[in-house]
Order: C-alpha cells, then structure tokens, then sequence
C-alpha cells in the first residue's frame, strides 16, 4: 500500500512540481501523507496548530521514525519547505519532488561546503515558508532524544526568525528504525508556542542556550506522551 500511494501521488507530483510547483505541498505532498497514515489504520491527535506564527520560522521536530515524515507532511496545513540531507535528493519521487520544489539540501559533514549552505540557507529562509528540521539529523534507535546537530540553529539564529519545537510521538511503537512493517496506532503531534531568539545572543553562546530551549520542550512534550500512554 505504501508503495502504490507514493508511486500514484509522487508521479503526479513530479508532474505538478515542473508545471505548478507552488501547488505541490496543498495537491500531492499533504494527499501523499494523508492518504499514506489513514491507509496505515494510524490514529492522529494534533495539538497547538495555532502557535505556528504567520512568518518565517523554524519548526524542529524530533525524529523517532521515517513515519514521522508522511505525518507532519499529511496534517501540517501550512506551506512549508524541509532542510533535508543532500542524500535524499537521490531516492526516486520523494528527491525529484523535493528538488524540483525547492527544498533545502546540507551535507551535515562539517564541511566548507556544508557551512556555506547553511548560510544560503539563512538568507532565503527569511522571507519565505516556514522550514522544517529534525535537530536530531537522524530517526532514533529507541525513541529516546538523541543528541542535536548544530546546523538548524545556527540557520535560525542567522536568520533571526522564531523557533518552533515540535514533538512527533507513536512513531517509535508504530515504525522503529529498521522496520519494514507500519503497525496501527496512534500518532499525537504537539506544538509548542514559537522562542523568540532575537532576545538570544548571536554565536556559540545562543546556540547553546537555544538547544536547551529546545530539548527542554521537547522532553517535556515526550514525557506526557509516556505518561499518557501508561494511563491509557
């Protein structure tokens, strides 16, 4: 089923990206997320739609399993574009949709090349949609939080736009990293109100205490959904 949706939707996409690009997310890639979670028997609860702000931000959203990417592509009704790793741009439908949409590609090694993404990044990033980015830079191996990237902040401080944490969660229980199969449950998305880091200093001393900010929330907003899913 998996592979029906995102060959049937992604080939239109491919089409809608070259001749109407700006209608990509709204027509296929929200359909492709919609339709690809519903069909899974996954159950979706939001929460804090409206704390995404009408202007430039950053969303970062934690990264338990490659499930996560159709959700927030299914049930964000935003426009939005993704910082993604430059390998995605290889893997059919999904890397053609995404570089003919233009989203944003880093090489995450720490390079020359890698930094001065991150600064053409932050330029364009300041009059356009909101970006989304998993700080984590890869899906977790057992649901916990793993360590942050320094990237996106670097990206949202050089911007001087508001930070969005975003907590994904069921992900884990439903697709752990290495799993083939989508089991049926529950996905809940929490959005946190925006951090504002022009009140941040700039450099390595409002990155660090951004990521705080950041992981602070997100492990609040994991440690209800434990406690939810005990209680449940």
């Amino acid at each position: 089923m998996v592979f029906l949706v995102t060959v049937i939707i992604g080939s239109f996409g491919v089409i809608l990206s070259i001749i109407a690009p700006k209608h990509v997310i709204k027509y296929a890639t929200r359909p492709w997320g919609y339709c690809l979670i519903r069909g899974c028997g996954i159950k979706v609860r939001i929460e804090g739609l409206d704390n995404i702000p009408d202007e430039p931000c950053v969303i970062m959203y934690n990264h338990q399993s490659a499930i996560d990417i159709p959700f927030y592509c299914g049930f964000l009704p935003i426009e939005w574009r993704a910082i993604m790793k430059d390998d995605v741009a290889k893997i059919p439908f999904v890397g053609w949709v995404s570089k003919l949409t233009g989203q944003y590609f880093v090489a995450r090694d720490g390079s020359k090349r890698d930094t001065e993404q991150v600064k053409n990044i932050a330029k364009q990033i300041r009059n356009g949609p909101p970006v989304i980015l998993a700080p984590e830079g890869t899906r977790s191996p057992d649901g916990k939080l793993l360590p942050f990237q320094k990237g996106g902040f670097i990206i949202a401080l050089l911007a001087r736009i508001p930070v969005v944490p975003v907590v994904i969660s069921g992900g884990y229980e439903i697709m752990p990293k290495g799993s083939l199969s989508i089991k049926p449950g529950t996905m809940s998305m929490k959005i946190f109100p925006p951090i504002d880091v022009k009140s941040l200093p700039q450099g390595k001393a409002g990155r660090e205490e951004l990521e705080s900010l950041v992981r602070d929330l997100m492990m609040k907003g994991l440690g209800e959904y434990d406690t939810m899913r005990i209680a449940s």
